[in-house]
């Protein structure tokens, strides 16, 4: 069996200790996933492409907790939609979303007593 070390930078490589080999592993997979969206509740998914003139039509239907996965539509591409349940990614995604919105009220707390920048209480100038 093949071990595969992965690193912060793209030096990802593969030891095979039987065959007494290393070799260096493509991460080129990552540039063909254009979206990936997280299924907070379930879900019908549709898209709508065209790839050398021809309309592309792929509807799925998403579970809560599912990870949806949109790959570019190019001629590699032969499903463009699809869906993977791993309790790992998903926590990775909620965890995002749960401090980023965290955040979001930290800043707006700090924030609420602060004057308007203008007069006009707008906030839409510069003033």
């Amino acid at each position: 069996m093949k071990t595969l070390y992965l690193t912060n930078s793209s030096a990802n490589i593969a030891v095979d200790v039987e065959e007494n080999k290393v070799a260096s592993i493509d991460t080129e997979d990552r540039y063909d996933i254009r979206q990936i969206f997280y299924a907070e509740e379930p879900m019908h998914a549709v898209y709508e492409g065209t790839i050398n003139g021809e309309l592309r039509h792929e509807e799925i239907d998403v579970k809560k907790g599912e990870v949806l996965i949109v790959f570019y539509l190019n001629r590699y591409t032969k499903k463009v939609l699809c869906t993977v349940k791993s309790k790992e990614w998903s926590a990775n995604i909620k965890n995002r979303h749960e401090i980023e919105q965290k955040e979001k009220e930290e800043w707006a707390l700090k924030h609420a007593n602060e004057a308007p920048c203008c007069e006009c209480c707008d906030c839409k100038c510069e003033g």
